[in-house]
């Protein structure tokens, strides 16, 4: 008798490639923000010896607090993961596993705050720093809120499934738009654009265009479950929408090979999305 797959085994599959490319990416920034906190430690030093002192340690308290937030993304992104195994291998999934990691990632951006505080009222402050703190507000605003929502309706013991799918297709949406204007607002402050530049015109019209785009689709695609009228979505325009936002970064990373300051910059991407590329085949192709 042949090995007989149920097709919720490729489901799973496609959803494990996500938490695991979000997972390896934390564990690089989660690792790699020691050796950074250390060096921010020795600029506050060193700034404090010619800089306003109170500036100077709000702005190295909003990094150590930053790093906190961290650490509850990375904990999420493992909390996800296992979550994802657990399907993968058809047992019994945990939901509290699920639950805290919508938790961890919507109190993740909350950690910004002291960071964005930083940039809109210090002496010093410029437009770039203007810009960059109205990216992380929009950021908290499409998030937070969504994912701590999700996160207090999925610990009721009697769950409304149309208002639980609701919020879950608002929370892909509102993540959509945030990934959108990071990454908008980080070519307008940080990125070069010049129009007679075809590689950074390619590099400005993805920022401007492909995840706003792919938003909405999703939009479309789960326009149904936010009217209440169904549990279902469009799958095919859902799958458009993943893909969209994965090609976002291709793209990115094909243009930061031949324009340094996007390399410079590709940390404070969230480059780990390259992962719903495949989640897109899932549903392009789904049946």
């Amino acid at each position: 008798m042949g090995l007989q797959v149920k097709p919720q085994l490729f489901k799973n599959r496609y959803i494990l490639a996500i938490a695991l490319s979000f997972f390896i990416f934390q564990l690089f920034l989660f690792l790699r923000s020691f050796p950074a906190e250390y060096n921010i430690y020795l600029r506050y030093i060193d700034r404090m010896q010619t800089n306003d002192p109170f500036w100077t340690s709000f702005w190295f308290g909003s990094e150590l607090t930053g790093e906190v937030g961290l650490i509850f993304r990375f904990t999420g992104a493992c909390l996800f993961l296992a979550f994802t195994l657990l399907l993968l291998r058809h047992e019994k999934p945990y939901f509290t596993l699920l639950k805290r990691a919508v938790l961890f990632e919507g109190i993740y951006y909350i950690f910004m705050l002291p960071f964005i505080l930083s940039l809109f009222l210090r002496p010093d402050t410029n437009l770039v720093n203007l810009e960059a703190g109205l990216s992380y507000t929009l950021q908290i605003l499409f998030i937070s809120p969504a994912f701590l929502m999700l996160y207090y309706k999925l610990r009721q013991p009697t769950k409304n499934k149309p208002e639980l799918f609701k919020l879950g297709a608002i929370v892909v949406i509102g993540f959509t738009l945030a990934l959108w204007i990071k990454h908008f607002m980080l070519m307008l402050y940080a990125l070069p654009i010049n129009l007679t530049n075809p590689i950074l015109v390619v590099g400005s019209l993805n920022a401007t265009l492909t995840i706003l785009f792919a938003a909405l689709f999703l939009l479309a695609a789960f326009l149904p479950i936010l009217k209440k009228q169904k549990l279902t979505f469009n799958p095919k325009l859902a799958g458009i929408g993943f893909l969209l936002i994965g090609i976002h970064f291709i793209v990115y990373i094909a243009v930061s090979q031949l324009i340094q300051r996007y390399w410079d910059f590709m940390m404070l991407t969230e480059l780990w999305a390259v992962g719903f590329i495949i989640l897109s085949i899932g549903y392009i192709t789904k049946r």
